[in-house]
């Protein structure tokens, strides 16, 4: 993370937060988090929910960790909402929005 650029945070939501594998990224970060800064950062959340707001909680916790990073600049959010089987997303319109946000990286 030191050494990117561009970093982006995506996890599935469960119960309104992000999963606890991206918690456990975040964590660890403590011991240098000061060392990651100027980053843009992009976050990605899916969710079997069909709107957006109920994700802005997740949205807001992600933004707690980077508000304590110098310089971290937000660039961009994909809400994959409608997820719950493995494949929904793929006829969702969060597929094609990451891939376009991925090509202007």
């Amino acid at each position: 993370m030191i050494a990117a650029d561009v970093i982006v945070l995506a996890t599935p939501v469960y119960f309104f937060g992000k999963c606890a594998q991206l918690k456990t990224v975040i964590d660890r970060t403590v011991a240098r988090y000061t060392a990651i800064a100027n980053k843009e950062f992009y976050f990605i959340v899916t969710a079997a929910v069909g709107s957006k707001r109920p994700l802005e909680r997740t949205i807001e916790g992600l933004r707690g960790f980077t508000s304590c990073l110098t310089g971290a600049k937000e660039k961009g959010i994909v809400y994959g909402t409608g997820a719950w089987e493995v494949g929904d997303i793929l006829s969702r319109p969060a597929f094609e929005e990451a891939y376009e946000m991925g090509k202007s990286v």
